[in-house]
């Protein structure tokens, strides 16, 4: 019988429990265990709950701190992997981000592994000339590039100038299991933890406090938005470098008594079954936003401005709105509207459950990947297509 084949998933940082670690980490739990041996090598690693839950399913997670690398210790740690990648002859290297595209993904080729694969996850509107110098010079080590929208496609296949033919579009996948719309129950509960009411019309957004992700916009649409929405209250859920200036600012503006400021949390489940719309509002770098399709999943309306791969996800006026970038005055114009038409947006909101069951499942994602990952390893092939398709 052949083997299973054996994958390296090669990332550049683990350190929290972001959207890339979250896809990972979920892709891993959904390949047969007795078809994929799956190791993971991280150049940044910190503690994370995601990261237990690997090492409980017996998966390799293994630590090679690179930093810059052009230091002595850059090539301590590239002789390391190279080692690594000798010993156990992976059958696919997959990378994750910049430093493993380039760096990692010389090595891996230099050592003698053939079959890479590039995870590209966003548009590259956040990279340096010099990375896309390199992932142009270094595009035909690779067999096969994973990009999570037809928007991320557009935009990589262009910057990168890759082979259209090695291009495969993979939506993210989520846990429909999981992630469901609450009862009345749950969500009372829900709401009661956070200090929302239950007549309170709750908006919220899952993100980063980033730059590119726009909190600005957010929250100068609510403030527009306030005069006609009277109870109005407010979930910003997420951590991040500018998370204590939003706070600051936030404490001195009309909105002040009507936001509540998570943090970064590990389950943002209970916040997601306490809105009534959803919104993403990134000015720009977006790929295809787990947080998007796990507030489909739960039956919720959203709101998104249309970057990446945002419009892919969101029907605009059948599961939401799609709103211009930087648009304050349109998001407050969607989240006016919703509110004054209570029926429309539940509507709305049983219109994405209904396209997360039929476009974004984590065990379409997961068979996506695994047949892939069998095209590419044809010698390793433990079933045929017509069996794995009945698999999942």
């Amino acid at each position: 019988m052949a083997k299973g084949i054996n994958i390296l998933f090669l990332i550049d940082w683990f350190h929290r429990t972001g959207g890339t670690e979250k896809h990972l980490v979920q892709l891993i739990a959904g390949l047969p265990a007795d078809r994929f041996r799956c190791t993971v090598v991280a150049f940044d690693m910190g503690v994370n709950p995601l990261l237990d839950e690997l090492r409980a399913r017996d998966v390799p997670v293994i630590h090679l701190p690179v930093g810059r690398e052009y230091v002595p210790n850059a090539a301590v740690q590239a002789w390391r992997l190279s080692r690594l990648i000798r010993r156990n002859r992976y059958d696919i290297v997959q990378t994750f981000h910049q430093k493993a595209d380039t760096f990692g993904a010389l090595i891996v080729w230099l050592s003698g592994a053939r079959r890479l694969v590039s995870s590209k996850r966003d548009t590259g509107d956040l990279r340096k000339p010099l990375h896309v110098f390199l992932n142009r010079r270094l595009r035909s080590l690779f067999q096969a590039f994973i990009v999570v929208a037809e928007a991320v496609r557009v935009a990589v296949v262009a910057r990168d100038r890759l082979p259209d033919a090695r291009v495969t579009t993979i939506y993210n996948g989520v846990d429909l299991s999981k992630f469901t719309p609450p009862t009345a129950q749950q969500q009372v509960e829900a709401r009661t933890r956070l200090g929302l009411g239950l007549g309170d019309f709750v908006v919220g957004m899952v993100a980063g406090f980033r730059p590119e992700k726009s909190h600005d916009v957010f929250f100068a649409g609510l403030a527009q938005a306030l005069s006609s929405i009277p109870t109005l209250k407010v979930l910003a859920v997420g951590g991040g470098e500018l998370l204590s200036q939003f706070q600051e600012q936030i404490s001195h503006s009309k909105l002040a008594q009507r936001v509540v400021f998570t943090g970064e949390l590990t389950d943002v489940l209970p916040c997601l079954w306490s809105m009534d719309v959803a919104c993403l509002t990134p000015g720009s770098n977006e790929g295809f936003s787990n947080a998007l399709i796990e507030q489909m999943a739960v039956g919720l309306p959203l709101i998104v401005t249309d970057v990446g791969g945002n419009a892919e996800a969101v029907i605009d006026g059948v599961n939401g709105y799609v709103v211009p970038v930087a648009d304050a005055g349109a998001l407050s114009d969607a989240l006016i509207r919703m509110y004054q038409n209570r029926e429309a947006q539940r509507a709305m909101g049983r219109a994405s459950r209904q396209r997360a069951e039929e476009r974004f499942s984590l065990h379409r994602m997961c068979a996506e990947h695994a047949r892939l990952y069998q095209a590419l390893c044809p010698a390793a092939q433990l079933v045929n297509a017509e069996q794995v398709d009945r698999e999942y």
